[in-house]
């Protein structure tokens, strides 16, 4: 079931881990020895990927907290990457949705690295998950982001920026009534309306190619 995001804002409990060296092996170049001198840009914009005219599209919406999103993050992303998107035969839209109160404070910090670094903070949030999801998660992602560049006042800027969490609310919302996606990850081929719900790879592959995609050699 989907979850109301403003009443779990109130709520903590998830699981007792602690933030290790991990998400800062994690981290891309930009964000080792980053200052956090500059300002704040939240960004709030559609990610890409891949030919803007490709033939087939592929919408994924997922959760930063989500560890079927991180799965398919780290295992079937570079596959689909490597075999239909980099060919130029799909592009894929990731969309926002947050289903509890960590994972729309690490949409927000996400995306409050500007669109140049939204990327590679996304990257190391999947990839540092089990070390920040916690009942501690705002103090966890208080220290990935002093690792990534941002001070702590900007941080708790970004945490308390009400039009960013509207917009990644909004965007769950969006997804729930046009989709009607109710887990993470979703996939939608635009093409077909095929859905394709969890981080299943042989039966996304296969949507993307009933859709018309012609699958690369690995």
């Amino acid at each position: 079931m989907r979850r109301n995001l403003r009443t779990d804002l109130t709520r903590r409990g998830l699981f007792g881990l602690t933030l290790t060296a991990t998400a800062a092996a994690a981290l891309p170049a930009w964000a080792q020895g980053a200052s956090g001198g500059a300002g704040l840009d939240p960004w709030m914009g559609e990610k890409v990927y891949g030919n803007p005219d490709a033939p087939v599209t592929l919408i994924e919406y997922a959760s930063l907290a989500c560890s079927h999103c991180a799965t398919f993050h780290k295992e079937i992303w570079p596959k689909l990457k490597a075999e239909f998107v980099d060919p130029g035969q799909v592009k894929l839209i990731f969309r926002d949705f947050p289903l509890n109160a960590p994972g729309l404070r690490a949409h927000q910090l996400a995306r409050c690295a500007g669109e140049k670094r939204f990327e590679g903070l996304k990257d190391v949030l999947f990839k540092s998950q089990a070390t920040w999801l916690n009942q501690d998660y705002e103090k966890r992602l208080a220290m990935v982001a002093r690792m990534a560049g941002l001070t702590q006042a900007q941080f708790d800027a970004c945490m308390a920026d009400k039009q960013l969490e509207n917009f990644l609310i909004q965007s769950q919302a969006t997804g729930g009534s046009k989709y009607n996606v109710n887990s993470t990850p979703t996939f939608i081929v635009e093409n077909t309306g095929t859905t394709v719900a969890g981080a299943n790879e042989k039966e996304l592959f296969e949507a993307l190619e009933d859709a018309g995609a012609k699958r690369k050699a690995p």
